[in-house]
C-alpha cells in the first residue's frame, strides 16, 4: 500500500524529491518504495528526464487506476464521516473557458450555491485523468472508461477591426491564421477562400501573422494587426460592442467538438450529476 502511495504521488507531482516532501519522508525511502513496487509488477513504472520523471505507458496505465482506487476510498470515507461533497474541479482550454463558459457560471452558481466550481485553464485540450479534475471539456477524442456530453462543433468566423466603407475581405492588409505547423500555414485560411469563393487563393499571400491560440489571434484582431478566423462563441462579446465586425456571414468548421467528459464510475455523484445537468440545459439553449 506505501509503495503505491509514494507511486501516486510521484507521478501527479512529477518528483520523487517532490513526493518525499508532500510524504514527509526522504527521498531515498520513495525511491525505495518505487524499486520495491517495480520489481513487483516486473515493469518500469518511471524514467529519468532531466531533473524529473516521466511515466512510462505502464506507469500511465498504473496510475490512472490507483488514482480511480484512491478517490473512491476517499467518497466512501466522506460518505462515512456524513459530509457531502459540494466541490467539482473543472478543467477547460483557453478558449472556451474564458468565452463560452465564464458567462455562463453565474447561472450554475445562483441554482447550485452549495456547490463550489474550482476552473483549471489549460493552454491545449486538458489530459483526461481524474488527476486533473473531475470533469473536463476537450475537443480531443474520448478515452475509455469516461462518459461524456457532446456540447457543440466549434464554428470559425472571420473577424477584423471596422473597415473603411467599401473595403471587401480580400483586401485585408494581413490574415492572422492560428495553423502555425510546418506544412498547414495558413490553412483555416485557404478552407475559408475556398468556401467563400475568393477569387484569388490566400496561399499565394505572404507574410500570414502566425499564432498559437485563438485568444490571442482575437486580441491581435482587436488591436488591428490584420484578420482572424476564431470560433464564433470567443468572437461574439466583440462582434455586439462594435469593436470587431464580421465581413461575411460564412463560417466554416474547425474539425473539433467540444464535449464533456468524467469518469464513468463517477457518474453519480451529487455535485457532477447537476454540472452535467446543466450543461445540457445550457447546450440546448437557442444561443448555443
Amino acid at each position: 500500500m506505501r509503495s503505491l502511495q509514494y507511486f501516486e504521488a510521484v507521478a501527479r507531482l512529477g518528483s520523487v524529491s517532490a513526493a518525499a516532501q508532500e510524504a514527509g519522508v526522504s527521498a531515498s525511502a520513495v525511491s525505495h518504495q518505487l524499486r520495491t513496487l517495480t520489481g513487483y509488477l516486473g515493469e518500469d513504472l518511471v524514467i529519468k528526464s532531466g531533473r524529473g520523471i516521466v511515466l512510462t505507458d505502464a506507469g500511465h496505465r498504473l496510475h490512472q487506476e490507483v488514482a480511480d482506487v484512491f478517490h473512491s476510498l476517499g467518497d466512501i470515507l466522506t460518505s462515512i464521516l456524513g459530509e457531502r461533497k459540494t466541490s467539482l474541479r473543472l478543467a477547460v482550454c483557453s478558449s472556451f473557458g474564458p468565452s463560452w463558459l465564464a458567462a455562463r457560471l453565474p447561472d450554475f452558481q445562483t441554482r447550485h450555491p452549495q456547490i463550489d466550481i474550482e476552473l483549471r485553464l489549460y493552454a491545449q485540450d486538458p489530459v483526461q485523468t481524474e488527476t486533473v479534475a473531475d470533469a473536463i471539456v476537450t475537443a480531443a477524442p474520448v478515452h475509455a472508461g469516461f462518459d461524456c456530453l457532446t456540447l457543440f462543433e466549434e464554428m470559425l468566423v472571420p473577424v477584423v477591426r471596422p473597415m473603411s466603407p467599401g473595403q471587401d475581405m480580400a483586401s485585408a492588409d494581413r490574415l492572422i491564421t492560428t495553423d502555425v505547423a510546418p506544412g498547414v500555414i495558413g490553412q483555416d485560411w485557404i478552407d475559408y477562400a475556398r468556401r467563400v469563393g475568393w477569387p484569388q487563393t490566400v496561399s499565394a499571400r505572404d507574410g500570414f501573422l502566425r499564432c498559437t491560440h485563438y485568444v490571442l489571434a482575437l486580441s491581435l484582431a482587436k488591436a488591428g494587426m490584420g484578420m482572424a478566423l476564431v470560433p464564433d462563441f470567443l468572437a461574439a462579446p466583440a462582434l455586439a460592442s462594435g469593436e470587431l465586425v464580421q465581413p461575411n456571414a460564412m463560417s466554416i468548421p474547425s474539425g473539433r467538438i467540444y464535449r464533456l467528459c468524467h469518469k464513468t464510475m463517477r457518474a453519480n455523484d451529487p455535485a457532477l450529476r447537476a454540472f452535467v445537468r446543466w450543461m445540457r440545459a445550457q447546450r440546448d439553449l437557442p444561443d448555443c
